[in-house]
């Protein structure tokens, strides 16, 4: 395995040269494409581009074994580094085979019905989801602060987190917290690097399989809202979190889901949301064909389960595709006026899942203030090229949202700006960057000599 920083290194170049296709294509490594669930796990970036080689189709028989190949040799070299008693690099090695175990079990499991997999995992699928959830818990296991599963309990269904809690908070500690909400293909174990964002910033983070996924019973469905506000509740009880300062973090259908609960209830008091969808775009009648064909011409190659038991293809027409829009859509159910609480929206332009539009509808929308928003021309569905630099500035947002006014948190490795100054001093900081202007210089000279008069 490649020292960190080496790999960092790589990492940057790679990313760097990577070309631009915002798609599905799972036999190529491109900005905005398949693999962008995973820039932010995984540390050799050419091992990817190396493994997608030898990929030849997405079957279960083609697609597990050579995504579980890689898992098992990182969770080997992380068993031998952790009886030397190394354990960061343990855990370093655990979370990479994680990491490659997660491409092997994608995008099961998935149990509310999906076009790219079966409702039930084949018995090969299955195994590489233990072998995920085994790499996650061995990883989870060497910190020194691990994580507390939860389960959520509403209506006979359960949903499965984690919750973890920065160093020092208690009941007469009491901290911020953020629900971050999972999306459709990808679980609560790959999103420990955004637990890890809320932690840098002195806040508390539980992480929830999404309805009809992962540890879950719920249904990917509206009313399944129910789960993430249960999820509430839990963080509520809890002696250690300020219960009046929780805010929600999610992406792609994470994001959506945030913005739907915000609608929903008012315990949110911010929201960080990437590449949301269901605020309410339709877009244009180009837009909307386009994304028929494109799904229809993914269908055709993109099938996650077992060998021949692929369905008929089957084009979506514009009745159905309006249909499931009207039954996500906060707009034409009247709920973007209930989105009052500030909100940090991000997403690249070129986005094939959900259009920009949806994040320029809930700026058109709301109060006059409270709200910012960063697009980045040259990146796709979730800005992944470009998450080093919003995701710490995002989670520096919140915690400022949350705290208002509390002591920034202490800077953990991470150089973000921790907190965020009363309006009155901004201002000051703006007009002592104003002098170095060539007008402010000129004023400046012209008043130096009656200051020299006294």
């Amino acid at each position: 395995m490649k020292s960190a920083a080496h790999a960092a290194s790589e990492k940057t170049a790679i990313l760097a040269a990577l070309p631009m296709r915002s798609d599905e294509n799972p036999f190529a490594v491109t900005i905005g494409g398949f693999y962008r669930r995973w820039f932010n796990l995984i540390d050799d970036m050419q091992l990817l581009i190396d493994t997608v080689a030898k990929i030849k189709s997405t079957e279960d028989e083609d697609w597990v074994p050579v995504w579980s190949a890689v898992g098992a040799d990182y969770e080997k070299e992380g068993d031998a580094l952790l009886s030397r008693g190394n354990k960061a690099e343990a855990r370093r090695a655990y979370i990479q085979a994680k990491s490659y175990f997660s491409l092997a079990r994608f995008p099961a499991p998935y149990w509310s019905g999906s076009s790219i997999c079966p409702p039930d995992m084949s018995a090969l699928k299955a195994q590489s989801y233990e072998d995920y959830l085994r790499c996650f818990r061995k990883s989870a296991a060497l910190l020194d602060n691990p994580p507390q599963a939860l389960v959520v309990n509403k209506n006979g269904m359960t949903a499965t987190g984690y919750l973890r809690l920065p160093p020092g908070a208690s009941k007469t500690n009491k901290v911020p917290a953020v629900l971050v909400m999972c999306g459709a293909d990808m679980y609560k174990e790959d999103r420990e690097k955004y637990a890890e964002g809320a932690l840098s910033q002195g806040m508390a983070a539980l992480v929830v399989d999404a309805p009809g996924t992962g540890q879950t019973s719920f249904p990917h469905a509206p009313e399944s809202i129910v789960a993430w506000q249960a999820a509430l509740d839990e963080l509520q009880q809890r002696p250690e979190i300020d219960g009046n300062r929780i805010g929600a973090f999610g992406v792609s259908r994470g994001g959506l889901w945030v913005i739907r609960l915000a609608a929903h209830d008012s315990r949110i008091k911010g929201v960080i949301s990437c590449a949301p969808g269901g605020v309410g775009y339709w877009g244009t009648d180009e837009e909307r064909a386009e994304w028929r064909a494109a799904a229809y011409e993914r269908a055709k190659t993109n099938w996650f389960g077992p060998r021949g038991t692929q369905p008929p293809l089957k084009q979506v027409t514009e009745e159905e595709q309006r249909k499931e829009f009207l039954r996500w859509s906060l707009q034409d159910q009247g709920l973007l006026d209930k989105l009052t609480m500030p909100m940090y929206l991000v997403n690249g332009k070129i986005d094939h899942l959900t259009p920009i539009g949806n994040l320029y509808l809930l700026l058109e929308s709301g109060p006059p203030d409270g709200r910012v928003a960063r697009v980045y021309p040259d990146d796709g569905h979730i800005a992944a090229r470009n998450e080093r630099e919003w995701g710490p500035a995002a989670w520096a947002w919140l915690r400022g949202v949350l705290t208002k006014g509390m002591a920034p948190a202490p800077k953990r490795g991470i150089k973000v700006d921790t907190g965020r100054k009363p309006a009155a001093k901004k201002r000051v900081i703006k007009v002592v960057t104003l002098k170095k202007s060539a007008t402010r210089s000129a004023a400046a000279k012209k008043k130096a000599p009656a200051k020299k008069k006294k």
